[in-house]
């Protein structure tokens, strides 16, 4: 009896070919193919070659009409993808209404191609002495006294003791000379052959452990039952900055290791994957692997198979780690769980935690959400008791949460004062360098000025693609646009009334290091934005110098507020507190209540009680007045009652619509036609959905393209998700506006 597989054709993003299609797997192929594995199968009219992914075998045809072609070839050996990663390719699609091509390509690694994907052995050089020892000891004894001798002398001492030694480990003596090595073996007195590398595991470092308090104590025990329960639940980990949070988790991670299982740790920035991967390598060793963007497609593979293997039991990365396919996992900690970077901007638009919850369902495991600021939902979730609430409420050690000093900067100008820089915070950096501590700068913008205006008419320099000021850069002497990247040079007169009289206003990141080069050059200064950090260490560079004192004092945006933890930092400074404060976006306050907070968490954690001190020219903003006197629950109670009255997340959910085009009146008429077909089908289906819209994007042009938004809300997620879209295809089968495009997102955490 024949039997069929069903299959995802691997580019099947557009809604003709988004389905499963149905194929013989003729007797040749019949033992070989499995449910995981990619086939090249005839498509289309002309039969090319496609790549697809089998989801499915039965010994059923199916309902399909049409003749059934049958399974060219089979690519990979064995299956790529687990049957937990097709359930989790299948949540994507059903809960965020994405094609599946798009769901098994979150899922599965980079850069595939078309080749077999299986694990390559991976080889070492050994080094040996040569059999003839007779010759190896006179030549030993010819030379003994020869002062440029002693290195050669070394390495074949040393192999006369280890009759096979790994050339890494006989690198990392000191008395290892590459030279000495090349010369005995052009002399034949020792051997190199590669051999297989037999993956042994590195043993736990207990001794690595650092002793918990009381409160950190029932907090791992709290996480340690919850995890050796092998039921799902969803735990977060609240406390303050500094309390010890990534302690509790390694010790619970140490006791799902113990058990056999497997761990998956999510972090927010790539800044931050090598701080902890270094705290994870020196309690677990080999066992724990990192994951970034940063890293080539190959890299990528190489880890996807190792953790496939089992060579790996600890994966550290951004969102897409959540996707590795260890076995047995039994714990995803996502840490610092607030941080927006967990949403993907790009199809498939989903949450990191969505998906840990999703897989913990299924593998019956533990989702650990940890953080000292919780996002709004989460902290909800966890007052409605679906979420179980573990607390950190105090620092550890000896440390206290810092001092917290608001500079009103109107006063700062009328005292004269125009530098970017209060006399308070100067005066603060100075007593701190010269005390033999460190200061954190936090401005949220990078550049130098954030615009140029003209004196005399008011014309400010607008990018010429995008609706939005050009930012003066320093560095690279010219103006330049942070969506698109158009840059410009610097204009010596206003372009709109050729006036001299232009001037630069705002600052970012690089106004802050100019001025502060005037005056502490001396003690180290380095600045930590977009514009820094590129390349694959970029990051890890500038932290690297921080953290061993060669720089003292860090300037930066929102990459050095999170999670990063140096103990000689005794003052931290929030330059602009208000830059975030009045966005478009119902999340203005959360996000700037979150930002300042871990910001400030960079100071005082070894002891001596640190100092913040935020600028700001609205000191009696109830935001800010929370931060300053450690109101938090204050804080998340008041903004819940706010999201309430306004029917907003966590109470509603919300599908966006984007409408854009290169015409700005066919965008606009284009926005109100899609919002007329919202409004018809919620009265036609008597569904209380709220249609907010359409009006002009918070950024109104982006890259040549005019951006009119819709806001749909709806306490029902399926119904709106389902809704959402069927307008959507309404709308384009009768409108054929073929000029426009049209962008959807379910849950955004981006209102821009």
């Amino acid at each position: 009896m024949p039997k069929y597989a069903q299959v995802i054709i691997d580019f099947a993003t557009i809604a003709e070919i988004d389905h499963v299609f149905t194929y013989i797997i003729e007797e040749q192929h019949s033992d070989k193919v499995q449910i995981g594995q990619r086939v090249k199968v005839p498509f289309g009219k002309y039969n090319a070659l496609q790549t697809g992914y089998v989801i499915g075998i039965s010994e059923n045809r199916g309902p399909e009409n049409y003749p059934l072609k049958a399974i060219f070839s089979i690519v990979d050996p064995v299956p790529l993808l687990s049957a937990v990663q097709l359930d989790i390719a299948h949540f994507i699609v059903a809960y965020y209404g994405t094609s599946y091509a798009a769901a098994l390509e979150a899922v599965t690694p980079p850069g595939l191609g078309d080749k077999p994907f299986v694990e390559e052995p991976d080889f070492e050089e050994y080094i040996m002495l040569t059999e003839d020892l007779e010759s190896v000891q006179q030549y030993i004894y010819q030379n003994k006294n020869k002062k440029t001798f002693s290195k050669q002398r070394f390495i074949l001492e040393y192999l006369l003791d280890h009759p096979k030694v790994c050339q890494k480990e006989l690198e990392a003596a000191a008395e290892f000379s590459r030279s000495s090595l090349k010369t005995l073996l052009q002399h034949h007195f020792i051997i190199r052959e590669k051999l297989e590398k037999n993956f042994v595991p590195d043993r736990i470092r207990y001794e690595a452990f650092k002793p918990l308090n009381d409160e950190q104590e029932k907090a791992k025990t709290r996480i340690c039952e919850a995890v050796s329960s092998s039921c799902y639940r969803t735990l977060l980990l609240q406390g303050v900055t500094g309390s010890g949070k990534t302690e509790v988790f390694l010790y619970a991670i140490k006791e799902v290791l113990e058990s056999g299982g497997s761990a998956i740790i999510l972090v927010p920035e790539i800044a931050l994957t090598k701080q902890t991967l270094e705290r994870f390598k020196e309690r677990f060793g080999n066992r724990a692997a990192l994951i970034h963007s940063r890293m080539t497609p190959k890299e990528r593979q190489n880890l996807y198979l190792r953790a496939k293997s089992g060579k790996v039991s600890i994966v550290i990365g951004p969102r897409s780690a959540v996707f590795m396919p260890l076995g047995n996992l039994k714990l995803i900690v996502i840490d610092e769980e607030h941080e927006a970077t967990y949403k993907s901007e790009s199809m498939p638009k989903y949450h990191a935690a969505d998906i840990a919850k999703m897989r913990m369902q299924k593998e019956g495991g533990v989702v650990l959400l940890a953080s000292a600021t919780p996002s709004i939902e989460t902290y909800y979730q966890s007052e409605i008791g679906n979420y179980d609430k573990v607390m950190l409420k105090r620092r550890i050690g000896d440390a206290e949460l810092p001092e917290v000093i608001t500079v009103d900067m109107r006063l700062e100008l009328r005292e004269g004062n125009h530098q970017v820089i209060s006399q308070r915070l100067y005066e603060g950096i100075k007593k701190t360098l010269d005390f033999g501590q460190q200061v954190m700068l936090l401005i949220n913008r990078r550049g130098h000025s954030t615009f140029i205006n003209c004196r005399s008419c008011g014309h400010v320099i607008k990018c010429e693609h995008c609706d939005v000021a050009m930012t003066y850069h320093l560095s690279a002497k010219s103006l330049e646009c942070h969506y698109c990247g158009k840059k410009l040079a610097v204009p010596d007169k206003c372009p709109a009334c050729e006036s001299k009289y232009i001037r630069f206003f705002g600052s970012g990141t690089e106004k802050i290091e100019e001025f502060l080069k005037q005056h502490f050059e001396a003690y180290g200064i380095a600045r930590m934005d977009l514009d820094t950090t590129g390349g694959k260490e970029g990051h890890h560079k500038i932290l690297d110098a921080f953290a061993n004192r060669e720089v003292n004092l860090l300037i930066g945006t929102q990459m050095i507020a999170k999670g990063h933890d140096f103990k000689d930092v005794a003052l931290v400074g929030i330059i602009a507190a208000d830059m975030s404060l009045f966005m478009q976006d119902f999340r203005s306050s959360e996000r700037t209540f979150q930002l300042i907070t871990q910001a400030m968490g960079r100071a005082g954690r070894s002891g001596a009680k640190g100092q913040v001190i935020i600028q700001t020219y609205n000191p009696d903003h109830i935001v800010l007045q929370r931060i300053k006197y450690n109101k938090q629950e204050l804080f998340y109670k008041e903004e819940l009652s706010n999201r309430q009255l306004m029917g907003y997340p966590p109470f509603e959910h919300i599908f966006t619509v984007l409408v854009t085009g290169k015409n700005e009146q066919q965008v606009i008429k284009a926005a109100y036609t899609l919002a007329q077909y919202y409004r018809h089908y919620s009265q036609k289906g008597q569904t209380a959905f709220r249609v907010i819209g359409p009006s002009a994007a918070v950024l109104g042009k982006l890259v040549d393209e005019y951006r009119w938004r819709i806001i749909i809300l709806s306490s029902d997620r399926e119904k709106l998700l389902i809704y959402g879209k069927y307008c959507l295809r309404r709308y384009k089968d009768e409108q054929k506006a073929e000029s426009i495009k049209v962008q959807w997102d379910i849950d955004p955490l981006s209102m821009m």
